[in-house]
């Protein structure tokens, strides 16, 4: 068994931009994703994040949300964390502030798209 988990740390991962969104792509395919879509020319909604769960625990969610962060503040956009896991940690990571459009609303699911992601593995 260590040997399996030896394999699959060592398994290099690839990031990708797709349109709006970012795909984290590995030896059997896509293993991740984050998406947003736009609410007008400055806001962004991240709607969606999923990693397969063979790969949790290794904070690639949180590079994920990162590539999305790094961009809207380079394009000087605001970000909803719409889908629970970006809201969780918008919550928890003060570096994000400089970017979160906070309304009075609840975030998680308001904006949310339910895309289904399972058969894209």
């Amino acid at each position: 068994m260590s040997e399996a988990k030896e394999t699959e740390i060592q398994e290099e991962l690839v990031a990708e931009k797709q349109g709006n969104s970012y795909i984290l792509i590995g030896v059997g395919g896509t293993v991740g994703e984050i998406t947003y879509k736009l609410v007008d020319v400055d806001t962004w909604v991240i709607d969606h994040t999923f990693l397969d769960p063979r790969y949790r625990g290794r904070n690639l969610g949180k590079q994920l949300l990162d590539y999305v962060v790094e961009e809207a503040r380079e394009k000087g956009r605001r970000i909803i964390p719409s889908c629970s896991y970006a809201l969780a940690q918008f919550k928890r990571n003060p570096e994000y502030a400089d970017v979160w459009e906070k309304t009075k609303k609840k975030y998680s699911d308001v904006y949310n798209s339910n895309r289904i992601s399972s058969a894209r593995h």
